[in-house]
């Protein structure tokens, strides 16, 4: 329901439906069905022997619905850099609605997930896949005993702290389905997410550093890090660039996928009306730039 109000919203139509495209594909479609029902009317006679002749106003509505379905704003923008051999991609979506790929799941340091509300991304992952709480604590657990960490308090409560960027791959039992959990965030001592910008380069660039030597080549679909719950007060434009530059930049030491998706929920694009065409445009640019690794 969510994606079907980002559709119809005023502001999606409005940046990405233009008239001259409209215009294009309504000549292009009466010429063809005009030059159709000519062509009809040429072998075919109506009862009293006349030529056949359709409706002149039926003929200009179906190349107005035809045009307007044609020139209609897209919802999921994608883009194919040729030189990379990559495509990169944007969604306004559900992020678990999508299954052609593996989820990143931004987490705090702690990997804690009791005290976040119903709505954040671990959440919803936690709710949707695992039969209670318990068996997702479980499943950290075994992943991350071998991982190092640090002792600190958080809500009162002794937790075990990791370090930033560190990766947790979930396989989804009976499925082919893969989720890896991302440490993105730090936590201060009242379980509250601390922003720092910092934080996000450094995970992103574990993170393909994770995938690359651990993963296969299956498609990446990540969300918007640190735009919600983790407060970074930047726009999400440039959340969406850290990650595609990261993304290539991981890319230039070893190709470890063919396609990264970034998934905006549609709530968020309703609220922010952000600019598709836009996003569509630096990706389309950012394939021609050269991206430094060691800079990130």
């Amino acid at each position: 329901m969510a994606r079907w109000k980002a559709y119809f919203s005023f502001k999606l139509w409005l940046y990405s439906f233009r008239l001259k495209k409209f215009l294009g594909y309504w000549l292009a479609v009466f010429s063809v069905i005009w030059t159709f029902t000519e062509f009809s009317g040429y072998f075919f006679t109506a009862v009293d022997g006349s030529p056949w002749k359709p409706n002149v106003w039926g003929v200009i509505g179906l190349g107005i619905v035809a045009a307007i379905w044609m020139s209609r704003p897209l919802l999921r923008r994608t883009v194919l850099l040729p030189d990379q051999e990559v495509m990169l991609e944007i969604d306004i979506n559900d992020m678990y609605a999508r299954q052609d790929g593996a989820w990143i799941i931004p987490c705090n340091r702690c990997f804690l997930h009791s005290h976040i509300d119903e709505q954040a991304i671990v959440v919803q992952f936690r709710n949707r896949f695992f039969p209670s709480p318990a068996d997702f604590d479980q499943v950290l657990a075994q992943v991350l005993q071998n991982v190092p960490y640090e002792l600190d308090t958080v809500r009162g409560t002794q937790v075990k702290k990791y370090p930033i960027g560190t990766v947790v791959p979930v396989q989804l039992h009976g499925t082919r389905q893969t989720a890896y959990l991302l440490a993105t965030s730090e936590l201060t001592s009242q379980g509250k997410g601390d922003p720092n910008l910092n934080h996000l380069e450094d995970s992103l660039k574990s993170l393909w550093s994770y995938i690359a030597e651990n993963g296969n080549t299956e498609p990446i679909i990540i969300p918007i890090l640190g735009s919600g719950r983790h407060r970074l007060v930047v726009s999400r434009y440039v959340i969406i660039g850290m990650i595609v530059k990261s993304f290539l930049a991981g890319l230039a030491q070893r190709k470890f996928t063919k396609r990264l998706t970034i998934v905006m929920q549609p709530k968020a694009f309703i609220h922010n009306q952000y600019n598709l065409d836009e996003i569509e445009s630096y990706f389309s640019c950012a394939g021609k730039f050269e991206f430094d690794s060691k800079g990130l």
